[in-house]
Formats: C-alpha cells, structure tokens, sequence
C-alpha cells in the first residue's frame, strides 16, 4: 500500500517514545511509510515539523499523527486556535491529520465538514474515565476520607485538564479533599514541587493520606519526595501512604506497582496502532472513519484487589 505517515511526538519521552514504536511497527505490517519528527517539548517545533512534512513526499497519500503540545486553549472562536491554524495547512494540501491520546474534538468536526476528502480523526485515550478511575482507587483507599496531595500535568494540556475533571467528578460526595502542585509531565519538576509542598512550614504537620500523579513517572517521584520528606521531617508516616500513577505501561508503571513502588496505576491503551489501523483500513478498503475513537482505561491492579490504607 503507497502511503506516508508523519509522526509528531516528543520522541525522548518515555510514554510517547512507546507510541512511536508501537506506530513505526503497526505501519511497517501494513506497508506504510513513516517519518518521525521530535517535537522537543514546544509547540512551535511542531509547528515547524508539521510544515515541512507537507512539502515533502507529495507523489504519495499522506497522512499527519499528532500527539499535541498545549492544545488547551480554547477561548475564543475555533477559527482561532493554533492547532487548526496548523492543521488547515495539511488539510488544503490533502495531507490528513490525525490527532493521538488528546485533543480537541471540535478541530476535527471542522476539518470533516471542510475537507471532507481529507481523512481526520481523534484517537485519544478516554482521559476523563482515566481521572474517575483515579477517584474510585482513592474511594477504595480512603473509606473515610482523607487529603490527597495531586501531581498535575499541563494545564494548557487537554489530557491534563479531561484527568483532572474525572477525578473531581468521581470524588464528589467522598469526603476527600484535593491539593494541587504542578509536575508540567516531569518527574524531576514532580519530586522537587511535592518535596517543597509538604515541607512547607504551614503543611509540615499537616494530615496527608494519598498522594497522585496524572502520570506514573510523577507518582514514583512523589514517592521519593515523601520518602525524603518522612525521614527528615520525622513523619515516617509520609513512606507508607499510597501512591497513584497513571499510564500503566508495562515496563514502568506495571512494574512498579508489582514491586510495590506505586500503590496503583491506571493501565491505558496506546493511540498509535489503532490510528495506523483504522487509517489504513480507510485508505486501503475505503472504510469510514470514525471522528473519534476513545480507548478503554482500567485499574491496574482491579479495585478489588485494593485494600483500605491503614493511615485512612
């Protein structure tokens, strides 16, 4: 099958790194070409990279997967926000565009009803399902309530943004009240803020019960900041409360919760080969596209095998 894929991800990124691969290997089996363009964290370098895949290749279909950088902005009128400003200049050209893991369903409601020869499409894990998936493991941990300390994201990040809904939603009525620092999706950011949060002199005696991470690489370094935080504030409760992540991919968060380092993860499906999938089945069999795919999160481990923490 003749047919080029742009990929648009921050390449050095562990979880999106995955997608890469799983993308490059789901291509590769249905005979699709792919070029990788490292986005390095900005959303100006993906503009730039976006730009260039539209002049190059131009003998074959093409189609762009994006994984977005700060896609959240959403004052204003659509015709203003710098995704569809970037995407429109695919579109005109018949080059696709594909949005993974988050994004903005209204971009692709635009994109289908003006470029209707174009593919489009969102193929985003469901992020407010991964947020109450949060809310009903701290439901399980917390009984009785409790304070949890949570690690977000970017909150120019819709991702960032869907987790943080679902988890406010699912703890309505819980009895427990939410702290919010910012780990901006790095863990070094994370142990550093969480660390300078609890060893704040008006938190340092402050009850904490949980603490959770909208990623699991922000979770695991919240677990090394309280582990400092118990010993030198001489709170060895700090080490024992439960630590929640999210992703859940196997060769981080699965495995640290089997090693006991995360209390719990939410297990995601990865974007990459369902887009490469329904793409090529559209350009192949002129199967319909779908305008949104949203893939299954679960509980990593299953709730039931959760048990109340004894700080609750």
């Amino acid at each position: 099958m003749e047919g080029k894929i742009g990929l648009f991800a921050n390449t050095f990124d562990d979880y999106q790194g995955s997608i890469v691969r799983e993308v490059e290997a789901a291509a590769h089996e249905v005979g699709l070409a792919v070029e990788v363009f490292d986005s390095e964290y900005t959303a100006a370098k993906q503009a730039q990279n976006l730009v260039r895949f539209v002049y190059g290749s131009t003998e074959m279909r093409r189609c762009a997967l994006v994984l977005p950088e700060s896609d959240a902005i959403q004052e204003g009128d659509l015709s203003s926000d710098p995704t569809l400003q970037v995407a429109q200049k695919l579109l005109r050209q018949g080059v696709g565009w594909i949005t993974l893991n988050h994004g903005r369903e209204e971009i692709i409601a635009f994109a289908r009803d003006n470029f209707p020869d174009v593919p489009a499409a969102l193929v985003a894990v469901d992020n407010k399902e991964f947020g109450r998936i949060q809310a009903r493991q701290l439901r399980t941990l917390l009984p009785k309530g409790g304070t949890a300390l949570y690690v977000l994201g970017n909150a120019l990040d819709s991702a960032c943004r869907n987790r943080h809904l679902g988890l406010k939603q699912g703890l309505e009525g819980s009895g427990i009240a939410i702290e919010e620092v910012d780990g901006r999706w790095n863990a070094e950011v994370a142990e550093a803020i969480v660390y300078k949060w609890i060893s704040s002199p008006i938190r340092r005696k402050s009850p904490l019960h949980a603490v959770v991470g909208q990623n699991d690489h922000m979770a695991l370094a919240a677990r090394r900041a309280l582990t400092r935080a118990a010993e030198e504030l001489a709170r060895l409760e700090l080490a024992r409360i439960p630590a929640l992540g999210g992703d859940g991919l196997p060769e981080h968060g699965q495995r640290w919760v089997d090693q006991k380092r995360l209390t719990a993860t939410v297990r995601a499906t990865l974007p990459g080969r369902p887009a490469v999938e329904l793409l090529a089945r559209h350009w192949r069999d002129r199967a319909p596209l779908a305008p949104v795919t949203r893939l299954g999160v679960v509980s990593y481990p299953p709730l039931a095998d959760l048990s109340p923490a004894n700080a609750n």
